[in-house]
C-alpha cells in the first residue's frame, strides 16, 4: 500500500488517526450518556484502548462505572495484552474515589452465590481476579476472592482436578498473606498446601527430597482443562496453553515452595526460607515461564542476602533484573520489584549509593503505575527512607529520608488498620531519622515544649514510634524474633541517646539474647548489637574492659562476613581507640589507630571499584545456575 502522505492526491493521514478515533469515542461516551452496551461488541484489544484512553482524558467516573463491572473485567483479564494498562486505570479510578476492589470481591462473592456459571468457570475466575487484586497490592480483597475460590474447590468431589486447583488457589493465598502479613491464616494455608503435596507438616524444606506428590497433581491434567478448539490444557496461572500431560511446565511446584519461603522470609525464619527459595530453584526447568522465574529468583536472592552468602545473592537477583526487564520493559511493576531486590542486596553488601539509586528508579516506576495510593508504593518509599538514613549518616542531612518515610507512614495509615504489622517497619525507619536529627540538632530548637507545651521532643516522638513498632511486632511474632529483637535494640540506642543508660543496657541484652537463640553467636545481627552495647558501656557507663570484649566480638564478626572494607568497622575501631586511650594503653591505641586508617584507605579504594551499571545485568543460563548450586549431578 502506497504511503498516502506522498500519494498523487496530496492528502496526508494523521499517525495518531487511531488515537483521535479512540478520543472520539470517549468524548461522544461522555457527552451522549449513552448506553455504554456499544462497547461491548468491540474487540478485547481495542476495548482496552477505549480504557486507557478514558483513563488519559481523565473521565474517570465513566470508566470507574465500566470497569466495576465484574463481567467487563474478566474480559480484560484475559486479554494477555491488557495487565500493565489496566493496573493504571484500575488505580486511578480507586485514587478518584472509588471503592473499585472492594465492589469487584463483593461481585465475585455475589456470582458464587447466584451464578448459575459452572464451578470450574467460577473457580477460574476467582484465581484472575484474586491474583489480580493482589499484585494491585489490595491484598484484603484478594484474601476474600480466593478463600472463596479454595471453598469452591473443597467442595468439589476430590479428583486430581480439584486438588490442583485447590493448590493453585493456596499459592495465590500464601503470597497475599505473606504479603499482608496475616500469620495464622497463613499457617492454615501452608498446612493445607503441605497436605496436598503430600508432605508431612513436620518436613524440613533442606531435608534431600521431599515426597511431593505435585507430579501427580500436575502432569495428569483433567478433561476439564482442555481447550475446546484443541487437545491442549489452559494454565490457570500464566494463561498459556500446554500440551496434555504437560502442567510440570508451568512450575506449579516451583511457585508453591517459592511461597513457602517468602512467608518463612517476612516470619524471620531466615534458615527455613533459604531452604525452601533452594527447592524452589531446583525445580525450574527450561520451560517454566518467565514471570515464575523471577519470582522464584528473587526469593533465592533475598534469602541469600539474609544468610550472608552475598557473592550468590548478586548473581540471582541481577538475573532476576535482567530476566524482569526483557520479559516485562522497565516501565512493569514486576520489574520495579526485582529492583527493589537489587537495592536490598546492594544495602547490605555496603554499596549505598547504588542502593540508593536503584530504589530510586523503583519507586519511579511504581509511581508511574498506581500513584500516590499503594502499599507497593509504600514499600518502595520505606525502603528508600532508610537507605538514604543510611546513606547520610556522616553527613546529618536526614530530610529527604524523612520525607519518605512519612509519606510511606501516611499511605499505609490510610490502607490499613491502626495496629497492622505493615506499620511497625515504617515506622521503626522515622524514629531511627528523628533521633539522628535530634543528635545534630541544638537542644533549644529541637524541643518546641516553649512555644507548645504539649508538643513532644524528637526523641519523644521516636521513643513512641519505636515503642509503637515494638508492639505491633510482639502482637505478631511474640518476644522471640528477630524483629522484635531489632526493636528493642533499636530502643536500646534510642535510650542511650536519652541519657537513659540502664534502660538502654536493659534492651541491647535483650536483643543480644533472642538473635543469639534465634540465629547463633556469629551472626550480623548479634554483632550489630553486641557493638551498640559495646558503644553504651564505653562512652556512657566507663565499663572499658567489658567494652574491649564487645568490639573485638563485633570486629570477629564484620571481618569474617563482609571483610576489611566494611562500613561497620569504623566505628568498633575508634571505639576501641577511645577504650585504649581511657585505659591509658597508648600502644594499643595506636594500633587501632593504624587498622582505621588502612580501613580509611580501602574505602577510598573501593569508591573507584564500580557496581556493575543498572541496565548491565546478564541472564544466566539455567543449567550453569543449577551446577552453582546443586552440583552438575544433583
Amino acid at each position: 500500500m502506497a504511503d498516502a502522505s506522498s500519494s498523487s492526491r496530496g492528502k496526508k493521514i494523521p499517525d495518531n488517526l487511531y488515537e483521535l478515533c479512540l478520543t472520539n469515542i470517549v468524548n461522544y461516551l461522555q457527552k451522549s450518556k449513552c448506553d455504554r452496551n456499544v462497547l461491548r461488541g468491540l474487540p478485547d484489544s481495542i476495548l482496552t484502548d477505549v480504557y486507557y484512553k478514558m483513563l488519559q482524558e481523565k473521565t474517570l467516573c465513566i470508566l470507574g462505572a465500566e470497569l466495576s463491572e465484574l463481567d467487563i473485567f474478566e474480559r480484560l483479564m484475559r486479554f494477555a495484552g491488557a495487565q500493565l494498562r489496566l493496573l493504571q486505570c484500575f488505580q486511578a479510578v480507586i485514587e478518584h474515589g472509588s471503592k473499585l476492589s472492594s465492589e469487584l470481591a463483593n461481585s465475585y462473592l455475589a456470582k458464587c452465590d447466584t451464578s448459575a456459571r459452572s464451578q470450574d468457570s467460577l473457580i477460574h475466575l476467582g484465581l484472575r481476579l484474586g491474583g489480580f487484586l493482589n499484585e494491585a497490592g489490595w491484598y484484603a480483597d484478594a484474601e476474600r476472592v480466593l478463600l472463596r475460590c479454595r471453598a469452591l474447590c473443597q467442595a468439589q468431589p476430590q479428583t486430581t482436578h480439584y486438588k490442583r486447583l485447590t493448590l493453585e488457589c493456596c499459592h495465590r493465598l500464601l503470597n497475599t498473606q505473606s504479603a499482608y502479613c496475616c500469620f495464622p491464616a497463613a499457617a492454615e494455608t501452608y498446612s493445607l498446601a503441605l497436605q496436598l503435596l503430600g508432605v508431612p507438616d513436620d518436613v524440613t524444606a533442606d531435608m534431600p527430597d521431599p515426597p511431593f506428590a505435585v507430579a501427580d497433581l500436575e502432569d495428569h491434567a483433567d478433561p476439564h482443562d482442555l481447550d475446546d478448539n484443541s487437545r491442549s490444557v489452559r494454565c490457570g496461572s500464566c494463561g498459556g496453553s500446554w500440551s496434555l500431560g504437560s502442567w510440570s511446565m508451568c512450575g506449579l511446584a516451583a511457585r508453591v515452595c517459592k511461597e513457602f519461603s517468602a512467608l518463612f522470609f517476612v516470619r524471620c525464619d531466615y534458615s527455613a526460607a533459604f531452604a525452601w527459595s533452594m527447592r524452589a530453584l531446583k525445580l525450574l526447568t527450561p520451560h517454566t515461564p518467565p514471570k515464575i522465574t523471577i519470582e522464584v529468583l528473587r526469593a533465592c536472592g533475598k534469602a541469600c542476602v539474609v544468610k550472608r552468602r552475598f557473592t550468590a545473592a548478586g548473581g540471582l537477583v541481577r538475573h532476576a533484573v535482567a530476566l524482569a526487564r526483557r520479559a516485562f520493559g522497565p516501565a512493569h511493576p514486576r520489574y520495579a520489584a526485582a529492583l527493589l531486590d537489587l537495592g536490598f542486596y546492594l544495602l547490605n553488601v555496603d554499596s549505598i549509593q547504588h542502593s540508593v539509586a536503584v530504589y530510586s528508579e523503583a519507586l519511579s516506576t511504581l509511581r508511574s503505575v498506581f500513584g500516590d495510593s499503594s502499599l507497593h508504593v509504600a514499600t518502595a518509599q520505606e525502603d528508600l527512607a532508610y537507605a538514604l538514613y543510611v546513606l547520610e549518616y556522616s553527613s546529618g542531612r536526614f530530610y529527604k529520608a524523612k520525607e519518605h518515610a512519612e509519606g510511606a507512614i501516611k499511605i499505609i495509615e490510610n490502607l490499613v488498620p491502626p495496629d497492622h504489622l505493615l506499620l511497625a517497619s515504617a515506622k521503626r525507619v522515622k524514629a531511627l531519622i528523628l533521633e539522628e536529627i535530634a543528635l545534630d540538632t541544638p537542644a533549644g530548637q529541637q524541643d518546641m515544649s516553649a512555644l507548645f507545651p504539649s508538643a513532644p521532643s524528637l526523641l519523644e516522638e521516636s521513643e513512641a514510634l519505636h515503642r509503637s513498632a515494638l508492639a505491633l511486632s510482639m502482637m505478631a511474632f511474640g518476644e522471640k524474633n528477630v524483629q522484635t529483637a531489632k526493636h528493642y535494640g533499636n530502643l536500646g540506642r534510642l535510650y542511650q541517646s536519652m541519657q537513659k543508660f540502664q534502660d538502654a543496657e536493659m534492651m541491647h541484652l535483650k536483643a543480644i539474647a533472642i538473635k543469639e537463640e534465634l540465629l547463633g553467636p556469629e551472626d550480623y545481627e548479634v554483632g550489630l548489637s553486641i557493638g551498640h552495647l559495646a558503644s553504651l558501656y564505653n562512652y556512657h557507663m566507663n565499663m572499658h574492659i567489658a567494652a574491649e570484649k564487645l568490639y573485638l566480638r563485633s570486629i570477629s564478626i564484620s571481618l569474617k562476613l563482609f571483610g576489611e572494607r566494611y562500613s561497620g568497622l569504623e566505628y568498633d575501631y575508634r571505639g576501641l581507640v577511645h577504650v585504649f586511650t581511657q585505659l591509658k594503653r597508648h600502644d594499643r591505641a595506636n594500633h587501632y589507630n593504624r587498622l582505621l586508617q588502612h580501613w580509611q584507605d580501602l574505602r577510598e579504594q573501593s569508591k573507584a571499584e564500580q557496581q556493575p551499571a543498572l541496565g548491565d545485568e546478564q541472564i544466566i543460563p539455567l543449567s550453569e545456575l543449577h551446577a552453582k548450586f546443586f552440583g552438575p549431578n544433583d
